[in-house]
C-alpha cells in the first residue's frame, strides 16, 4: 500500500495532514471517506508527480484510473506552497486527436477529482501538465477554489483547467489558467457556479458546455462569469449546444471581461460538434436569460459575436449591455453575426448588435 494512502487511512481519525517540501513520485490513489473528523486539512508544501509512462498507468474497471481522487469526503481543505506534475507528455503523444492510429486513446487520467464531496476548499496549490483534466469536480457541493495556478502547453489535448458536472455551489476565483483545452468548462446539472478574478490564456476560454450530445436533457442554470481576462485564447465567454439535445441552460451572466486577441471573444453555438454539415434537428437545448454586460478588447477574427442558436428553439432573453470589441492587429474590421436570437442591448454595441 503506497505511504499517502496508509497516512490517510490513519488520519481519518485525525483532522491535519502535512507533507513537506520533498519530491514524491505517486501512483493512482484513491482517497474514500466519510472522515471522523471535520475539517479535514492536507498542506501540501513539495512536488508530487504522477507516473509519465502511460503503460505502467493502473486500470479500472471503467477503463484508466484518475490519478488523485477524494470520494464521499466532506470538510477538506486542501492548500499549501506545493506543485502537482502530471507528466502528461506520454498520453498526448499516443491522443488520438494528433496521432490517429489503431493504438491511440482518447481517454487519460483527470489530476485532481473531487467526487461526491462536500464544503471542500482548495486553495494556492500549483497544477502543471495533466494527462487530461486537471480538476475534475462531480457530484459536489459547495466546493471552492481559490488562488491556484493550472499550466500546460496549448497543444496538450482536452487539458482542461477545472471541469464541473452534477454539481452546485462551486467558486473559482483569483486563478490563473493556461491550458490545451477549456480554462473552465461547465457541463451538465450544474448550478449556482461563479467564476470570478480569473485570468485564461493561453487556452479555449470558459465554455457552458458542451451540452446535449447524443440527446441527453440538460439542466443548467445560475452561472456567473466575471472579472475575467481572455488572452491569446480560441474563445472567450463560450455556450455551446449539440443538436438533438433537450433541457435547458439559462440565468447565465458574463460580466466585467477583457479580451485580448481572442478568436471568438462572445459566441453561442448551438450547433456543436456537427460542422461543417450540419442539419435542423426537431429538438435543441432552450438557452434563455444570459448577459453580456461590460465587455471590451480585441478580436482576432471579423466576426467578434457570434451567436448561432438553433431555428427549432430559439435562444431568448439575451441582453447586452456596454460592449466594445474592436479587431486585433492585422484584422480591417469587426462584426456580428446572429440567427434565432431574440433579446435587447443596452448602451455602446460595438460591433453593431444582430439581436431581434
Amino acid at each position: 500500500m503506497d505511504l499517502f494512502l496508509i497516512v490517510f487511512v490513519a488520519v481519518l481519525g485525525l483532522p491535519w495532514l502535512s507533507y513537506g517540501e520533498s519530491v514524491f513520485l505517486l501512483s493512482s490513489l484513491h482517497f474514500t471517506g466519510p472522515c471522523k473528523l471535520k475539517p479535514l486539512i492536507f498542506t501540501i508544501d513539495g512536488e508530487m508527480k504522477a507516473q509519465s509512462d502511460p503503460n505502467k498507468w493502473q486500470k479500472g474497471e471503467n477503463g484508466i484510473i484518475p490519478w488523485l481522487i477524494f470520494d464521499r469526503v466532506e470538510g477538506l481543505v486542501l492548500s499549501g506552497r506545493g506543485l502537482l506534475d502530471g507528466q502528461g507528455k506520454g498520453w498526448w503523444d499516443i491522443h488520438c486527436r494528433d496521432h490517429p492510429g489503431p493504438n491511440c486513446i482518447w481517454l487519460a487520467p483527470t489530476m485532481m477529482t473531487f467526487s461526491n464531496c462536500r464544503n471542500v476548499i482548495l486553495k494556492s496549490l500549483r497544477f502543471r501538465n495533466s494527462a487530461q483534466s486537471h480538476i475534475l469536480v462531480m457530484g459536489s457541493q459547495n466546493v471552492h477554489i481559490k488562488d491556484v495556478k493550472i499550466k500546460s502547453p496549448e497543444i496538450s489535448p482536452n487539458t482542461d483547467g477545472v471541469h464541473i458536472t452534477s454539481s452546485s455551489d462551486v467558486s473559482i476565483t483569483h486563478s490563473d489558467f493556461a491550458t490545451g483545452d477549456d480554462c473552465v468548462s461547465i457541463g451538465d446539472q450544474v448550478h449556482n457556479l461563479s467564476v470570478t478574478f480569473v485570468n485564461c490564456g493561453p487556452g479555449h476560454g470558459v465554455s457552458v458546455g458542451s451540452l446535449g450530445r447524443g440527446g441527453t436533457e440538460v439542466e443548467v442554470e445560475d452561472i456567473r462569469v466575471a472579472h475575467v481576462n481572455f488572452t491569446g485564447t480560441t474563445n472567450g465567454a463560450r455556450i455551446k449546444t449539440w443538436p438533438g439535445g433537450t433541457g435547458y441552460v439559462r440565468g447565465i451572466e458574463f460580466f466585467d471581461i477583457r479580451f485580448s486577441n481572442v478568436q471568438n471573444p462572445i459566441i453561442i453555438d448551438q450547433f456543436y460538434g456537427c460542422a461543417p454539415n450540419c442539419v435542423q434537428t426537431e429538438k435543441a437545448v432552450h438557452i434563455e436569460k444570459v448577459k453580456y454586460m461590460k465587455m471590451s478588447g480585441t478580436s482576432r477574427t471579423e466576426v467578434a459575436m457570434k451567436l448561432k442558436c438553433s431555428g427549432k428553439n430559439a435562444c431568448s432573453n439575451v441582453f447586452m449591455r456596454d460592449i466594445d470589441l474592436s479587431p486585433a492587429s492585422g484584422i480591417g474590421s469587426v462584426s456580428s453575426l446572429c440567427s434565432f436570437v431574440q433579446g435587447a442591448t443596452q448602451g455602446t454595441i460595438r460591433p453593431s448588435s444582430c439581436i431581434q
